[in-house]
């Protein structure tokens, strides 16, 4: 099977829901005139990254009316979509998985970084599991951003069927390298240690003088790159990922047969 992968390279309007959610309807239709299966969005895309006490206010629940009209166009494919969620008056910075028939799941960021020019603990609950979210196109695996950065977030879903990282990477210098490289080797340790396909979605644009850089791409499960965005530019990205090539990448994977062997052992 071959899945169409389409990647909205946004710029977000800073707390702004409604103007936000109009540009995600016409992502989303342009990505269905191409043909896409999978809709990826990058992290808080209906909200933008620096609210800081806005927070409260973009923060939307299951049951806004928000979901419904995204879903609605969906008409087969799948979306995934960043945005403020509210639980029991706490707030998690979150990825929601979302279909035709509405929302298949929900991930919450787990690693909250609070360092340098980051300040999300300040701001948002963590979330308490690296969960799997089932569609049909198989158990996806999403990332936020930082989560990116712990090996736990991936080897807890060592099997899943495909890895979302959805990130608002600014444009800077990160362990002696720029941070296109840094984000660009992260989004392929799926492939490189499971055989597992990636999407890569990274917003462009500026907030509070932080310039994002996008470079959002699609990986293959051998770790090809099928599609990449281009720096800082405001775009539909359109790459493909085959689920031949990754049953082929998965099984020479010497890692991931001996991670669930051993993690199998580890509960018998």
């Amino acid at each position: 099977m071959r899945i169409k992968v389409a990647v909205a390279q946004i710029r977000p309007i800073l707390a702004n829901v409604e103007r936000n959610l109009t540009l995600h309807l016409e992502r989303i239709e342009a990505a269905k005139l191409k043909g896409a299966d999978l809709i990826v969005f990058p992290e808080l895309s209906l909200t933008g990254y620096y609210l800081g006490w806005l927070v409260p206010q973009v923060a939307l629940k299951v049951t806004s009316l928000v979901w419904e009209k995204l879903a609605r166009p969906l008409n087969g494919s799948v979306a995934a979509v960043g945005a403020v969620l509210e639980e029991k008056d706490m707030f998690y910075n979150a990825l929601v998985i979302l279909s035709g028939e509405g929302i298949l799941g929900i991930y919450k960021k787990v690693y909250l970084p609070t360092y340098g020019m980051f300040d999300e603990g300040r701001y948002f609950a963590s979330g308490r599991e690296f969960n799997k979210i089932r569609t049909p196109y198989g158990e996806i695996a999403p990332l936020i951003c930082e989560d990116a950065w712990h090996m736990d977030a991936y080897l807890s879903r060592a099997d899943a069927d495909l890895f979302i990282l959805a990130a608002n990477n600014p444009f800077r210098v990160v362990q002696g390298d720029t941070a296109v490289g840094v984000w660009h080797r992260l989004a392929s340790l799926p492939a490189t240690f499971f055989g597992t396909p990636t999407v890569y979605a990274n917003r462009v644009g500026v907030e509070d003088g932080i310039i994002f850089f996008g470079g959002s791409r699609v990986y293959q499960g051998d770790g090809e790159v099928t599609a990449e965005g281009i720096l800082f530019e405001d775009m539909l990205l359109i790459g493909e990922i085959d689920t031949t090539r990754r049953r082929a990448a998965r099984f020479n994977s010497a890692t991931l047969r001996e991670h669930l062997n051993h993690a199998i052992g580890k509960g018998s």
